[in-house]
């Protein structure tokens, strides 16, 4: 007979577990996510796999959870655009900088490698960026509306925020070509999209 499971409570993740797994990503931005085991991860974090298995049962747990921490503080920027607007004083530094945090030590290679290999912690981020995008959307009509912004097609705009936000984040290949990082990206891609549109006096 084999041997059964043993079901066991798993502990209560603290500030500590999400900052030695969050100290995982500048260790993996070209690392292939699938080779991974649950011994290299623990490796990495300076962990006993025996201490790794109290908080987390698998590996894409432990990818979900990562994924779920960044994601939490990334969604800062929903309250920094809707104040700065309503406030009608709007700087779009503000985004950058919220966005750009929140993509710190993450590459394009180590997305598609989440993309790839660990589904469910990819569609927590796919939820995130379509929710963005919506937001985005209601952002431009605003500031168009209040003369903050250029009057352009809100649509034409968000099309191409969907390509960079979609597409880009994941192309590894173009960083690696450029030698860019997806943090320098995302500043430059929103300095060039805003400093179009705001208007001038």
């Amino acid at each position: 007979m084999g041997r059964k499971s043993i079901h066991r409570e798993r502990k209560q993740k603290t500030k500590k577990v999400e900052q030695w797994t969050q100290a995982l990503l500048p260790k993996l931005t070209q690392t292939a996510l699938g080779d991974l085991t649950i011994n290299d991860l623990a490796l990495l974090m300076n962990k006993s796999k025996s201490t790794i298995y109290q908080y987390f049962v698998t590996k894409e747990e432990i990818f979900e959870y990562i994924t779920q921490v960044r994601i939490d503080q990334l969604k800062a920027y929903k309250n920094e655009i809707s104040g700065e607007l309503s406030a009608l004083n709007y700087q779009y530094e503000s985004l950058a900088k919220i966005l750009a945090e929140g993509v710190k030590d993450i590459s394009p290679f180590y997305l598609k490698q989440l993309q790839i290999h660990f589904p469910d912690a990819w569609n927590i981020v796919e939820v995130f960026l379509k929710d963005l995008l919506k937001d985005l959307k209601q952002f431009y009509i605003f500031g168009i509306e209040n003369k903050i912004f250029t009057s352009v097609s809100p649509d034409l705009l968000i099309k191409m925020d969907e390509y960079f936000i979609m597409q880009l984040i994941t192309d590894h290949t173009f960083f690696n070509d450029h030698q860019q990082t997806l943090e320098v990206a995302i500043r430059e891609y929103i300095f060039i999209k805003f400093e179009g549109l705001i208007v001038n006096e």
